[in-house]
């Protein structure tokens, strides 16, 4: 690797890590500290231009992320953090594709820990999961790197099955129409025979005070 290459590589890796780090939505004290020491560490250390010395340490710090919960969201603008680097030389696009893959392999893992509230939710994340691992698996393919398209293959099927599995547990969000307004406790009561779901009412339509429902909204069907 040429000085020139090494500073490309470097420059990607330093742009990256605070993306990493703003994955995190909390941060407590010893997985928190432990994640700054991981990304400080990586954006600064030189050893990092080594693609598998990078990889491994690119992995330490996402999945420190991930237990200072990031979500699928987050860990997901990292991917596409990468995705708009313009890499010039070949070590710099193998550290572009490992952050992109890497990646996707945690927020596979995110979903695996996930609680879903609707199978419509799940669906959209199907959907935006597909698109993610396609366009990753299409480069693979054009690399002709069978070991690297094998592995995404692999964790796609993974991944569609396990929000399957979930999907078809999880009821559907529907639309509803009052002709009056009433408080979400009632409206629990009287829609699933469990006032304790108003808490789902309210967070379906973003009510401001739980003692008025808007005639017209969503929710879980029964």
């Amino acid at each position: 690797m040429t000085g020139d290459e090494a500073n490309e590589v470097f420059a990607i890796i330093r742009r990256v890590g605070p993306v990493v780090m703003s994955s995190a939505m909390t941060q407590p004290f010893s997985a928190g500290a432990a994640l700054r020491r991981a990304v400080g560490m990586m954006i600064a250390d030189k050893s990092m231009t080594d693609l598998s010395v990078f990889c491994f340490a690119f992995k330490v710090c996402t999945d420190l992320a991930r237990h200072c919960g990031a979500t699928l969201v987050t860990m997901d603008r990292v991917r596409k953090a990468a995705l708009k680097e313009k890499p010039q030389s070949l070590p710099a696009t193998l550290v572009v594709m490992a952050i992109v893959r890497l990646t996707l392999a945690t927020e596979a893992r995110i979903l695996a820990y996930m609680t879903f509230r609707s199978r419509d939710e799940v669906e959209d994340i199907a959907v935006q999961m597909h698109a993610a691992f396609s366009e990753t698996t299409e480069i693979a393919a054009d690399d002709l790197d069978a070991g690297t398209f094998a592995a995404l293959v692999a964790l796609h099927g993974a991944v569609t099955v396990h929000l399957a599995d979930n999907g078809r547990r999880l009821p559907r969000v529907i639309a509803y129409k009052n002709q009056t307004v009433l408080p979400a406790l009632r409206m629990a009561q009287r829609t699933y025979a469990d006032p304790v779901r108003y808490v789902e009412l309210i967070d379906e339509n973003e009510v401001v005070h739980p003692a008025f429902m808007p005639l017209e909204g969503k929710m879980l069907a029964v």
